[in-house]
């Protein structure tokens, strides 16, 4: 019968899960949002219960729309990147989990300088509040007996591997950044003593490369999701490699970078050798290719496309779909409580809205938030220093046709405009056929991965000297304000504690 590969990636937003037959077409899908995200001031964190019986849930959903098509041949895995999922030694959850957007640690880096500067001389990147090694900093001094009783320290794929298999495993690439040096795959305990860490590498669960990390289906959890017991479950690449290799990065001619405008903006290009890269740019990540030679090289923002979210809250009145709406209006996008990691390193990153009047229009603000996204974005490929050539482009905002094409003219370069909303999902399925079914390259490329729905070149004339001419400013203008971010962070500390002693 024809094999089908099962593919979850559990996101920030939502939990997805698909169904793929042997020959690369998506013939199911299930998704539901992610309620298991707790927000409250600066602590981001997630019931890891809540996690797992809601990847459950829509692995279930999709297993009984494939009903009769064909034999399940494996399941494939990934989920939000940084973060911290601790457990017991017993495999259950010892708390919540504290998210990539956990903003807890991001008060300790001030006083970190030195011992930051360390680390990124040993791993090329530079620790963040998202980073495990600081979470597990935070935990250190704020809740140590949390700490003591921790017995892995995992992400969340690994996480739902457990979960799924009893088995506790992991692959390397995301971890690198954090606990080693990309350039030989090594852990460097040097990095837990330049932090002062009690606990660090010894949290960490067993590596195995990509398409080697694998566990059989427990069969408990095989009967409730209507499996076979012993299926084949693999850990895929992370949530941001999955979806450049859904969208064709490495597989596709001609495509030398990629965008993501997800709850998250992340920024990528892909280098065949790692020499080429020289220094990775402050806040870039590298990581060794799943998919084949190279190493992937990007720049995950904290901010992304859910600024727009945090500007409807904001002001009244914007438009969900904005088009273009050129103005005098500069928006730094930095509204996460975390700060920025990419392109701009710095826990205390602050957004900012210059050139406001009486006159602006909710269109106006709407746009200038979009048109900030797309500067960031530029500013990361230019460092990154992808070879000539198209960007894909993918996440919900790859749907808005206005900001693909405004993109394309402050690049000056083609995008690939891919609005399937499933790249990660995709991505996942080429590690699956690759590993499971056997596929080529070739095959890959022709069957595996959907086109593009259009290539849009850049504008020329007045709106390409209106983005140049505005995105200097962007530019200009942040460099002046980011010396006075660190005292906008204490004044906002001193306030709330204000507020907190005189409420009236």
């Amino acid at each position: 019968m024809n094999p089908i590969l099962l593919v979850l990636d559990s996101g920030t937003t939502a939990v997805k899960a698909a169904a793929f037959a042997g020959d690369g077409r998506m013939i199911a899908t299930a998704e539901r949002a992610n309620g298991a995200l707790r927000r409250d001031g600066l602590r981001v964190e997630q019931d890891m219960a809540v996690t797992r019986d809601e990847a459950f849930a829509v692995l279930r959903e999709c297993v009984a729309r494939i009903e009769g098509a064909g034999e399940v041949a494996g399941l494939v895995l990934t989920g939000q990147g940084d973060g911290l999922w601790p457990v017991d030694a017993a495999g259950e959850p010892l708390g919540r989990a504290m998210t990539w957007l956990d903003g807890r640690a991001r008060d300790m880096m001030a006083d970190l300088a030195p011992e930051l500067d360390r680390v990124q001389a040993i791993t090329g990147s530079r620790p963040t509040a998202a980073s495990a090694s600081l979470q597990l900093m935070w935990l250190q001094r704020n809740d140590p007996a949390r700490l003591e009783t921790m017995s892995h320290a995992l992400r969340l794929k690994e996480w739902l591997l457990l979960a799924l298999t009893g088995q506790v495993a992991g692959e390397p690439t995301a971890a690198l950044p954090v606990w080693g040096r990309w350039q030989d795959g090594g852990l460097r305990p040097e990095v837990q003593e330049a932090l002062g860490l009690g606990r660090g590498l010894d949290l960490l669960p067993p590596f195995a490369p990509v398409g080697q990390c694998r566990a059989p289906l427990a069969p408990s959890v095989a009967r409730d999701l209507g499996l076979p017991a012993g299926l084949p479950v693999l850990l895929g690449p992370g949530d941001v490699q999955a979806s450049f290799i859904g969208m064709g990065l490495g597989s596709r001619p001609g495509t030398t970078a990629g965008s993501i405008f997800g709850t998250s903006a992340i920024h990528a290009c892909l280098h065949p050798d790692p020499a080429s890269m020289g220094t990775a740019p402050a806040g870039a990540m590298v990581q060794r290719f799943a998919l084949g030679e190279g190493y992937l090289c990007f720049h995950p923002c904290f901010n992304g496309a859910t600024l727009l979210h945090h500007l409807a809250r904001q002001f009244q009145d914007l438009p969900g779909s904005a088009a273009p709406a050129y103005s005098g209006l500069i928006l730094h996008p930095f509204l996460e409580s975390g700060g920025e990691r990419a392109p701009w390193t710095d826990p205390n990153a602050r957004g900012a809205l210059l050139g406001l009047t009486a006159a602006t229009t909710p269109a106006e603000i709407a746009w200038a938030g979009r048109e900030a996204l797309v500067f960031v974005a530029c500013h990361s490929h230019d460092l990154l220093g992808a070879a000539a050539g198209e960007l894909a482009l993918g996440g919900g905002l790859a749907a808005d046709r206005h900001f693909a094409q405004f993109l394309a003219t402050t690049l000056g370069g083609p995008v690939q405009r891919s609005t399937g909303g499933h790249a990660g999902l995709r991505g996942l399925a080429v590690i699956g056929a690759r590993s499971l079914l056997g596929a080529t390259p070739d095959e890959i490329a022709a069957r595996w991965l959907a086109p593009a729905e259009e290539t849009l070149l850049p504008q020329t004339g007045a709106v390409a000297e209106y983005a140049a001419r505005k995105r200097g400013l962007f530019t200009d203008l942040l460099k002046a304000v980011m010396p006075y971010w660190a005292a906008l962070s204490d004044l906002r500390a001193e306030a709330e504690t204000l507020t907190k002693r005189d409420p009236a």
